[in-house]
């Protein structure tokens, strides 16, 4: 946060987070971020970075210079329009987030998260139903806007009713359909 822009960064692999900080201290998680996604891109066209970065486990990134970057863009196409693909699926992300946020209960929140990383690790090729939470159920609660007691006592809930299993940060899905009728449900 603050530092001037000169580079885009690329995650090589480990698991980020994004936060921003408020004037009262207060820390913001506004995103979970894995291998092979683009940081920096939200600030095309300013001078400085807008948030902080913060690895979550062992992480490599890869930077590229801003001159290097809009040099591949300005000669390619192609590149072109991958970033604007990028730069909308982050739109949509954001988007859904704000309706998740105002428009659905505590529950519905940390199935249809649960089920967004499902969807991430399956574009990845990984599994969508047994994995590993970089993230703690502090930052998930935060970046949810719930509390991370209430973060707990949902797990705990999904657990007895058979649609997840939880050991630690390692998650099984048990049964995605249900998991999707919950995350749907308005309150």
């Amino acid at each position: 946060m603050g530092q001037p822009l000169e580079y885009i960064y690329i995650i090589r692999g480990g698991p980020v987070k994004t936060c921003i900080g408020t004037e009262e201290g207060q820390v913001q998680v506004i995103g979970f971020h894995a291998a092979g996604e683009l940081l920096g891109l939200n600030v095309l066209g300013t001078s400085q970075h807008n948030r902080d970065v913060r690895a979550l486990g062992t992480t490599s990134f890869c930077e590229v210079s801003l001159e290097r970057f809009e040099e591949l863009v300005s000669k390619d196409p192609a590149i072109q329009y991958e970033i604007f693909k990028i730069m909308s699926a982050e739109i949509r992300r954001n988007q859904e987030l704000l309706l998740l946020l105002g428009k659905h209960n505590a529950e519905e929140r940390l199935t249809a998260f649960l089920l967004g990383l499902s969807q991430q690790f399956s574009k990845r090729n990984c599994s969508a139903t047994d994995f590993y939470l970089a993230m703690s159920r502090s930052d998930i609660g935060n970046y949810l806007g719930i509390a991370e007691e209430t973060v707990c006592r949902v797990f705990s809930r999904l657990e007895d009713e058979g649609l997840i299993s939880s050991e630690c940060r390692h998650i099984k899905l048990n049964d995605l359909k249900r998991l999707g009728k919950v995350a749907r449900r308005l309150p």
